[in-house]
């Protein structure tokens, strides 16, 4: 009997080394590409002053917010032990290519960006949001924007619903991958 309902289902079992290394080559394609629609949105949007002139090298940062973001999901998607091997696994994979030396500080300023991104989740509820707001911080929008805005260090409310929107397209379908998907931890 047992045999049989293995047969109905039709999701792929893989392991959480090869989950990772599809996670991170797929979200590092997306990102890529995808980053030059951000840039161009940010470059040239009409709610700021001024063009911030991001630039393709610029890329770095923007990996690692949509990196955080993504990564905050799987506590939506796993259980706590489950999270913690899956995370690390992740990590490997993302600087894995490094040397030793370059390894251990590119970890300890992504667990550094990853506090703050953390500050960034309790203020505002939700990843999309926190993304948002790292990704207006850390390129400097604020120095763009109209005086108002400038004034208040906030965001234009529709400059950041824009790109909240455009970020939306970087969170992992996990629903649909884990439908068809089964991860051995």
């Amino acid at each position: 009997m047992i045999k049989f309902f293995s047969l109905l289902s039709k999701k792929s079992k893989i392991n959480v080394r090869d989950a990772s290394a599809i996670y991170r080559s797929a979200l590092d394609e997306v990102i890529y590409e995808g980053f030059i629609e951000i840039k161009d949105f940010i470059n040239q949007n009409n709610n700021l002053e001024n063009n911030p002139n991001l630039q393709s090298s610029d890329v770095k940062w923007f990996r690692l917010i949509i990196y955080l973001g993504n990564l905050h999901q799987l506590k939506s998607n796993f259980e706590e032990e489950e999270v913690l091997v899956f995370r690390n696994a992740i990590l490997d994979q993302m600087f894995g290519d490094l040397d030793e030396s370059k390894k251990l500080l590119s970890i300890e300023s992504f667990l550094d960006y990853e506090k703050y991104f953390d500050e960034l989740l309790r203020e505002y509820n939700s990843e999309i949001d926190a993304m948002a707001y790292a990704v207006f911080e850390k390129y400097n929008i604020n120095d763009f924007q109209g005086a108002l805005f400038k004034r208040k260090n906030k965001p234009n409310p529709i400059f950041l619903n824009e790109l909240k929107n455009l970020l939306k397209h970087f969170l992992w379908n996990w629903k649909d991958y884990l439908s068809k998907n089964k991860i051995k931890f």
